[in-house]
């Protein structure tokens, strides 16, 4: 009965904003046509955006910049985090100083690679690779969407290493000194002992990875502007396209809706295969 009050206010938070969302993806509202009022349309919204070419190569992008951001954090991660679990010289500043991308806005991050890194005119990487001969060179222009899938995994590669870096600390010494002793070298203490333990650690931070990564919209914002053209956008810039740019509210609400949809058949998929692979092993 205690918790009661808390599962209320959650709910109110949480479940109404959503159920107004769906209500708004049945209706025609156009901000700056006040005088059509608004119109109940069904369906309609929703049949509109899945007709259009344009909706299901932005999905697919959606997809790319989630799947490459993942495998970045993952094995970025990973190497971090093996690296971190050994002791060295200034540990605790080379850690704090690689957690923090992790606390910088993403509006700050897609400034930073537009700008200070990536700038054909002034970037440090982009003046770095002229000097080597290499002319012309404008990754955020020419590989937009890798550019933006590196930036999303630069911000939440400190999330995957520190939980990683957690479950190699979890692991008894004791194994590793057994395994050792039974003739076992570094790479089959990893592949034998170290592995198998993370991954209950890789199901967890994997899941929350994609929950924010699909909703990843700042470093679009700032970075690309979802351009060129189309070719960087997310079903996020997408909603803000249709609703903050187009003034059309019901097809921004069905955007959400399926961008909803989408994350839990994803999240689905995975925690499915995430489970498996870890009763394997």
């Amino acid at each position: 009965m205690l918790l009661y009050p808390a599962l209320v206010i959650v709910a109110i938070i949480t479940q109404i904003p959503f159920v107004f969302t769906v209500y708004l993806s049945f209706l025609n509202w156009n901000l700056t046509r006040p005088d059509l009022g608004r119109t109940f349309t069904g369906l309609g919204n929703y049949v509109l955006e899945l007709s259009t070419a344009e909706f299901w190569t932005i999905l697919l992008q959606t997809l790319a910049i989630t799947a490459m951001a993942l495998a970045m954090c993952c094995l970025i991660g990973l190497g971090l985090a093996l690296l971190l679990n050994r002791d060295f010289f200034a540990k605790g500043l080379i850690q704090t100083l690689l957690v923090t991308p992790f606390f910088i806005m993403p509006v700050v991050t897609g400034l930073i690679w537009k700008n200070e890194l990536f700038s054909p005119n002034f970037g440090i990487i982009t003046w770095m690779v002229g000097l080597i001969g290499f002319d012309g060179f404008n990754p955020m222009a020419q590989q937009p969407l890798i550019m933006v899938s590196t930036m999303v995994a630069w911000q939440w590669e400190p999330l995957f290493m520190l939980v990683l870096l957690a479950g190699l600390q979890a692991i008894p010494e004791e194994e590793r000194e057994a395994a050792r002793l039974d003739g076992c070298n570094s790479f089959m203490v990893f592949r034998y002992i170290e592995l198998p333990h993370l991954l209950p650690y890789y199901r967890m931070v994997i899941l929350l990875g994609t929950i924010f990564i699909l909703q990843v919209f700042g470093e679009i914002y700032v970075g690309t502007a979802g351009g060129p053209g189309t070719s960087s956008m997310n079903l996020q810039y997408l909603t803000y396209q249709e609703g903050l740019v187009g003034t059309q509210v019901g097809l921004a609400s069905a955007i959400g809706v399926i961008t909803l949809i989408l994350t839990v058949i994803v999240l689905t998929s995975l925690l499915r295969i995430m489970n498996a692979v870890v009763k394997e092993a």
